[in-house]
């Protein structure tokens, strides 16, 4: 490999579409997530540098666990979920820039997306506080309901383009017409299943703050608090540029600034959808949860997919 390369492809990691834009992204949607929720319920709303600003602080404080605490763990956890979300991100073509696709590529975005998930229970369980513990186990069971969900409401757009391969789910929509208007159940289950992912209202039950405090991360501290916080931050980008490449890849074209455009619009969107029912709907108990997934939305979800594989 030359220089030349090289420099491009270091460039496509860490600038453009790789870190650095990812990073920029995140910091924005959690700004806007916060300001929009803000306007919802009468408030101001923070200043556009804040969640820099929090980052900055977070990763400046003292880094603090409770004695007991297996040390080595609590630091690769966070690792773990962080890398598992970048990794995502290279193989989603982000904004403009294209990215390498295989058949099953599909499922490994799948995997990648539930590997946060599954560190965020076991970070409950390294710091071995009583909150944490609590935390960590109600995002076990969470886990297994939103999960099936969302797993099974996006395997309706590789049924109905034929492929496990993004490339083809994208192509498969250029040459017919976007999956959100003839999939506009399996786009909405989802939604419900990244906003479980993201552990957003209503599905906050893990790190609910009027019961649990924090849930599993009520013991963390300074820069591994803080890597786990922009990992759910890296996460609202993947997921959601996920959503729009199976649902929404007939409206943006890559390699164009106007693609470009369109692909940030959606990103908007679909952030104000989220900010808007966080703001609108309580938090679930988690009996409720199990009872809505697996008795309504899983089997509407099920039904949704024999239509489109019979169509």
């Amino acid at each position: 490999m030359d220089n030349m390369n090289l420099l491009g492809l270091l460039f496509r990691i860490f600038i453009f579409p790789g870190f650095f834009f990812l990073l920029i992204a995140a910091l924005f949607l959690h700004w806007l997530d916060r300001k929009l929720i803000a306007r919802f319920q009468g408030r101001i709303g923070p200043p556009w540098y804040q969640p820099l600003a929090d980052l900055v602080k977070l990763f400046a404080k003292e880094d603090i666990l409770p004695s007991g605490t297996n040390l080595f763990f609590a630091a690769l956890l966070p690792l773990i979920s962080f890398a598992s979300v970048l990794t995502a991100s290279f193989y989603l073509p982000i904004a403009i820039q294209s990215a390498p696709s295989f058949q099953g590529d599909f499922i490994v975005l799948m995997f990648l997306l539930s590997l946060p998930s599954l560190m965020y229970f076991l970070a409950g369980w390294v710091t071995q506080g009583v909150y944490s513990v609590i935390g960590g186990n109600r995002s076990l069971l969470q886990y297994f309901s939103y999960e099936v969900l969302f797993l099974l409401a996006m395997s309706g757009t590789a049924i109905a383009s034929g492929s496990w391969s993004l490339a083809d789910i994208r192509l498969a929509q250029i040459k017919e017409s976007p999956y959100i208007f003839p999939q506009i159940v399996g786009f909405l289950f989802s939604l419900a299943g990244l906003i479980g992912k993201l552990k957003r209202e209503p599905y906050d039950i893990p790190k609910a703050k009027s019961e649990v405090i924090a849930g599993a991360l009520t013991e963390f501290s300074g820069k591994k608090l803080a890597l786990w916080y922009l990992t759910i931050q890296l996460q609202t980008v993947v997921g959601l540029s996920f959503l729009i490449h199976c649902f929404f890849s007939g409206f943006w074209q890559m390699s164009t600034f106007s693609g470009f455009i369109v692909f940030l619009l959606l990103l908007v969107i679909l952030q104000g959808m989220l900010s808007a029912i966080s703001a609108i709907y309580a938090r679930l108990r988690i009996d409720q949860l199990v009872y809505l997934n697996w008795y309504i939305f899983i089997p509407l979800t099920l039904l949704h997919n024999v239509y489109i594989l019979l169509k």
